[in-house]
């Protein structure tokens, strides 16, 4: 991919030690990746890598913000994300079978570059909390769409009548109250 060329780090030309990258992740960024859960972000990446004979320790930090929906309200906010990983990359001659170690790559020793997006992309996508939903205001009050919720507490107030009304009206229930 022509797009993710900066992505791509030629270690073989750099000495063994100490050495920061710093990168951009943005909607171009993430339009290389199909099916991304977020299509719009600004994300500011700092890669430190430390560069020894035969392995490199990628040392990842993000932060910035991803254009994401809400959850409750479906609105579109922009939700603060922050992250970090660390990846261990082993230069080897034969790469081992069952390649399953967690934050472990293997790459052949006559390679002289490895390409970092897909880590990258992973780690953004990774650091999306499981329910996101808009940020409380400073007095602790939500701020997803008053009209919103007003029609979800509205349902909800209907769903509890008719399932009381529900219990009066069929008697099968009474029936089954006796069983306790």
């Amino acid at each position: 991919m022509k797009a993710l060329k900066k992505y791509t780090i030629n270690f073989a030309s750099l000495a063994d030690g100490e050495h920061i990258f710093n990168y951009q992740a943005d909607n171009k960024f993430l339009l290389n990746f199909e099916g991304a859960l977020v299509q719009d972000a600004d994300i500011e990446v700092k890669l430190v890598m430390q560069k020894f004979l035969n392995s490199l320790e990628l040392n990842f930090e993000i932060g910035g913000t991803v254009r994401i929906p809400c959850d409750v309200c479906i609105e579109e906010f922009d939700l603060k994300i922050v992250g970090s990983d660390k990846i261990s990359v082993k230069i080897v001659s034969e790469i081992p079978q069952g390649n399953d170690e967690y934050n472990i790559i293997y790459i052949n020793d006559g390679s002289s570059s490895i390409q970092i997006a897909e880590m990258l992309y992973e780690l953004i996508m990774l650091s999306i909390p499981m329910r996101k939903v808009h940020p409380e205001d400073k007095d602790g009050n939500a701020t997803c769409s008053a009209e919103i919720l007003k029609y979800l507490e509205d349902s909800k107030n209907n769903i509890a009548e008719n399932s009381e009304n529900e219990d009066s009206i069929n008697p099968i229930w009474d029936e089954l109250k006796k069983l306790k």
